[in-house]
């Protein structure tokens, strides 16, 4: 059997699993009556009058009250459990690493002096770049007069967009006889990315015949170099430096002091086509040559084909923050079979362009070569 062929049977097998495991937990979560608790319940109760038509001691009688009172006791406690918890849902960092232990953290907030023990909570977890979802049920305790607070601990093997979501909360009486649900409404939000250690398996020297002069392409109005610090205007400095709010705070001329960067640019074509798992690995070489030109400092255009837009998204990368905008944009993309008719349309698009470096999967692997065009 081909690799591909049993590949797509895991999957299927996944599927099924996943869907039966999202089957079990809704039942745990439905409002509902547990029947055999109730059973149990009248069983013993059943025992507890027939010892006290036995024995028809005072105690036994005392025993009688308390089984008889019980359910009741419990549904109240229930309701008013129900009204005094509140639950909040963030994640610590909102930018997590690729292959990096981060947290999620849960929160139960009790305003009552009643406890549970049993607080059943679903959460959704999504990959919305990928479009991929699972579910897991936490079953949490409920503090008297106080927060319980839960750190869960997530290792992302993806990179992308996730996306955290409570729904509802299923509270369950003392006694277990009835499950109660509470919508809660919560999400929150975490951006991967590729580890900044990760390695770049080729020599970026290798790349430098994808370099173009940036005074030819980038659009007017653009500038590739950054502020090192303002200071007084010194005649001979150019009237584009000037820095026009804090020279009318002032009162005299204030200009922007900048350390250029190269004068060559590398533009970069990411590719998205692909399963997720290679589009995974693309992105992860793109982030790391980006990265190792930047530390050249060698101003960077970052292109990708967005299927939605039917236009390229281009994106100046001179530092780390810039990185990280680009692939929070990239996060909102869709994926697209394949990147066969990327190259015509990047001609028909961007002719200027003498040549730039494309980073797709080439025999299995991510890796980057250089197109020029005529």
């Amino acid at each position: 059997m081909s690799k591909s062929k049993s590949k797509k049977r895991n999957q299927k097998q996944n599927h099924k699993w996943n869907h039966k495991r999202n089957q079990k937990i809704n039942r745990h979560l439905k409002t509902h009556i547990n029947v055999r608790r109730v059973i149990g319940y009248l069983v013993q109760l059943g025992i507890v009058i027939t010892v006290y038509d036995f024995l028809r001691n005072h105690f036994m009688f005392m025993v009688l009250l308390i089984v008889a009172a019980a359910p009741f006791l419990s549904m109240l406690g229930l309701f008013i459990l129900y009204r005094a918890i509140s639950f909040e849902l963030l994640v610590p960092e909102a930018y997590a690493r690729k292959d990096e232990v981060s947290f999620l953290r849960l929160r139960i907030h009790n305003k009552s002096i009643l406890v549970s023990y049993d607080i059943h909570v679903k959460l959704d977890t999504e990959n919305t770049f990928y479009e991929d979802m699972g579910s897991t049920l936490l079953s949490l305790p409920c503090h008297a007069l106080g927060t319980f607070e839960k750190d869960l601990p997530i290792r992302f093997s993806m990179l992308g967009s996730y996306r955290f979501s409570v729904a509802t909360v299923t509270i369950r009486d003392m006694l277990g006889l009835v499950n109660l649900q509470k919508k809660v409404n919560l999400s929150t939000e975490a951006r991967v990315f590729p580890s900044e250690t990760q390695a770049v398996d080729m020599d970026l020297r290798d790349m430098s015949q994808g370099m173009t002069e940036s005074e030819e392409t980038v659009k007017k109005g653009h500038d590739f170099s950054e502020v090192s610090e303002v200071r007084e205007y010194i005649p001979g400095d150019k009237l584009n430096s000037i820095h026009w709010k804090l020279t009318a705070k002032r009162d005299i001329l204030m200009v922007k002091d900048r350390v250029s960067m190269s004068d060559q640019q590398m533009v970069i074509l990411t590719s998205l086509a692909g399963k997720p798992e290679d589009v995974d690995q693309v992105l992860g070489l793109t982030y790391a040559v980006c990265c190792g030109f930047v530390q050249e400092q060698t101003y960077v255009r970052l292109l990708w084909w967005s299927q939605g837009k039917y236009a390229f998204v281009e994106k100046q990368i001179m530092n780390q923050e810039n990185l990280k905008e680009a692939f929070s944009e990239i996060y909102y993309e869709k994926i697209y079979g394949d990147d066969l008719e990327i190259r015509s349309l990047m001609q028909s698009i961007h002719p200027e362009l003498k040549a730039y470096a494309q980073i797709s999967m080439k025999n299995g692997q991510a890796d980057a070569e250089v197109v020029e065009q005529d």
